[in-house]
Parts: C-alpha cells; structure tokens; sequence
C-alpha cells in the first residue's frame, strides 16, 4: 500500500500572495515555540490540516487523557504587521519520521504553499551549539543573497562562519523546494545548547519578525516560560554533564540543526 500525505482544508480562505512562517518541532523547540505564540496571541485562524502515512506511528496524550493525532495544522492572519500582509503559519506536533517522509511531506507542503501563491517563505527554528550563551544569536541561511542581506540588517543576527552544518527536515527542505518554484525562503536558527525546549531562543527569534514585519505581542507567558526554564537549570549543576552524556554536542565540534 502506498503512504498516503493529504491536506484537508476546514473552511475557504481568501489570501493575497501570504508569507508562509513554518515553525514545526526540532531542536529547543525553538520554532514551534515562535509560531504557537504568534497563532495564540494574535488570533491566527485554522484553515488546513495535513495528516500523512511518514508520521511516527503514535499518539500524544493531552492532559486530560484524551488523545491526539500526529498532524500539521495551517493557520492565517490577514493584514498582518505594519504592511498589512496575509501571512500563513505552519506548526504541528511531529514531523516525518524518515528521510523518504520527510522529503514527501516537505514536498506537498511546497506545492501547497505554490496553490496558495505564497510569495515568500521564512521557516524557523534551532541551532544546537551544546553550551549556555548569555543571549541567543539568530543564525540566518536562505536561497536569495538579497533576503539574507535583509534580515542580516536586524541586530543579533549573523550567517555561520564556517561551512558544513545542515538544516535537517523542512525548515532546510522547503528553502530547496522554494528556490526551485522560484520563491524566496530564508531560514532563522535561534541558538540554542539543544538539551531543552528554550523560550529564550525562541524570543529572540521573535524579535527579529518584529522588525521584518512590524508588530509586536505581548511576551508575559513566554517571560514566564524562560524564568520556570532558567530556575530548573539553576537547580540542576549537572546541566552540561547530563548534556554531555545525552550526545548533545560540545564547543568545536560541528554544529547540526534538525528543524
């Protein structure tokens, strides 16, 4: 039987050339933590689910007890930001589970965002160094020279130095698609040591949408998230030799993003 990845669509939608934000989970969860705040509190609307054979085959368990299916949810604000853009966001709570899986979902996620004649695509999420940094760089890669060159304006963000780390899954396979369709994608990389899901990467990755896209949201519950966050790891003076024995990689050894 051959797997089966569909996108089904809730309701209609009228968008003019939207600008797709994909944030799905990876490394410090970085990613979804972005576009989960910005769907939550600026009131993004559902409109698509996509459900595919290439999910890990399990469930997650809600607090409640009840269950919840692997799946990508599509949601979208009109008049978004300063330039009154429609913007499509992309979170979910899995991505594939393999090599081929991820390459056909990103694949159909990218023909979907082509029909919906999206004009530019920024995908998000983290970069795992192994170590604490007093503030998270954001760490820029795309397919347009003139793109990067436009976020790299924006303070606390710089493209690596060196060559040779790989953006694992779709935030790095849609900018390949992208670029093949003739459409600009760039990616954010929010650094982060990889051991924990990190709410401080994540707003700082938020700040610099503020700048591309001229709007704001209010950080309560993400400034609460990063104080519960560094009061566990100030707890804990085993922090980076857990890391060490959990793989996470140290200082000099090669960075690697999975987003």
């Amino acid at each position: 039987m051959e797997n089966e990845t569909k996108i089904t669509e809730i309701g209609e939608v009228n968008l003019n050339n939207p600008i797709v934000i994909e944030g799905l989970p990876g490394i410090g969860f970085v990613g979804k933590i972005v576009v989960d705040q910005i769907v939550k509190h600026l009131n993004g609307e559902k409109f698509a689910e996509l459900q595919s054979d290439y999910f890990p085959p399990q469930v997650t368990m809600k607090e409640d007890g009840l269950i919840e299916h692997m799946k990508m949810e599509f949601f979208y604000i009109k008049d978004f930001g300063e330039n009154n853009q429609d913007i499509v966001l992309l979170t979910g709570n899995t991505q594939g589970s393999d090599f081929e899986g991820q390459i056909m979902i990103s694949k159909v996620l990218m023909n979907y965002f082509e029909d919906l004649g999206s004009e530019k695509i920024f995908t998000i999420g983290g970069l795992g160094t192994g170590e604490l940094s007093e503030r998270s760089k954001v760490f820029v890669a795309g397919n347009n020279k003139d793109l990067i060159d436009e976020i790299l304006e924006i303070d606390n963000t710089e493209v690596r130095k060196d060559e040779g780390g790989a953006i694992v899954g779709a935030s790095g396979l849609l900018l390949y698609y992208a670029q093949q369709k003739g459409i600009d994608a760039a990616c954010l990389m929010g650094e982060t040591p990889g051991f924990y899901v990190d709410p401080s990467s994540a707003k700082e990755v938020l700040f610099v949408l503020f700048k591309l896209f001229g709007f704001e949201l209010d950080f309560e519950e993400l400034d609460e998230q990063i104080k519960v966050t560094n009061e566990r790891l100030a707890l804990n003076p085993k922090f980076n030799q857990n890391m060490v024995e959990h793989g996470v990689n140290q200082p000099g050894e090669d960075l690697r993003y999975i987003g």
